[in-house]
């Protein structure tokens, strides 16, 4: 099995049951666009967006980031960069992404859809970023192909060491029985890129602060019901739960770095 046959597999295994999702009152994947807002917490020091700032030209330079949320990656490299388009399949996380934008005293474009099928609507840009979206994306290897095909200079991938919803394997284990997986993670990664021959440089640093939002402990149990397929019924167990067993996310983030190809 090629390193590409096995990212997809294992993401597979993600699938939640049927069953579960028939009876699930909400999405388990909507988000709250407040918890990827740029705000106070966001930190332009952290490793990450140093690798990304190091190859951006000193005046002019654009950056495209994908799958942007409110654009924490792509603001966190306002100056030098002086153009930001943000990548997203969701208009609320594209109005705030504009929002941050003018904040910043930014030009700014947005495109809404799924990459890679919306790629050649984006402008080439100096740097291409993609922070906590790869773990979605079971179809690994034309998505890093655009990536890599829209970046004039480097394409900079972050996504935590490990998949970042085994954090709630215990959670599925107490209220549904079912046991979940616990790959693919950035090793796997790591082995995808080596085997496209993309040229990538690897770092380790520690999880970067979360957005106001994301920290707040009073919408803790409605995340985690919605995280769950479970209903309001059920919010005094799963309070019960979280004072036990909070969810141990990974403190340790990996940052990868390649050539972009684009002309």
């Amino acid at each position: 099995m090629t390193a590409v046959e096995h990212w997809a597999e294992q993401l597979e295994a993600w699938a939640i049951p049927q069953h579960v999702l028939d009876g699930a009152p909400a999405s388990p994947y909507a988000h709250d666009t407040a918890t990827f807002a740029v705000d106070d917490t966001l930190d332009r020091t952290v490793l990450s967006a140093e690798v990304a700032r190091v190859v951006l030209p000193t005046t002019g330079g654009s950056v495209l980031d994908v799958g942007c949320g409110g654009g924490r990656a792509a603001m966190s490299l306002v100056p030098p960069a002086e153009r930001v388009i943000g990548v997203d399949q969701d208009a609320a996380m594209l109005a705030s992404f504009t929002e941050a934008a003018a904040a910043a005293g930014v030009r700014s474009m947005t495109i809404q859809g799924n990459w890679p099928d919306v790629a050649l609507d984006a402008p080439i840009a100096d740097v291409v970023v993609c922070h906590h979206v790869a773990y979605n994306v079971a179809e690994i290897e034309p998505f890093l192909v655009a990536l890599t095909g829209r970046a004039r200079l480097a394409v900079v991938v972050v996504l935590p060491t490990v998949h970042p919803q085994s954090a709630w394997n215990n959670a599925w284990r107490r209220f549904w029985n079912i046991e979940r997986p616990d790959g693919p993670t950035s090793d796997d990664f790591a082995a995808v890129l080596a085997e496209m021959g993309l040229d990538a440089e690897r770092w380790e640093m520690p999880r970067p602060p979360l957005a106001r939002n994301a920290d707040d402990p009073s919408g803790r149990v409605a995340a985690t019901l919605r995280r769950l397929c479970l209903g309001e019924d059920r919010a005094d167990e799963v309070a019960a739960f979280l004072e036990i067993h909070e969810p141990e996310w990974s403190r340790v983030h990996s940052v990868f770095r390649w050539p972009g190809d684009a002309a």
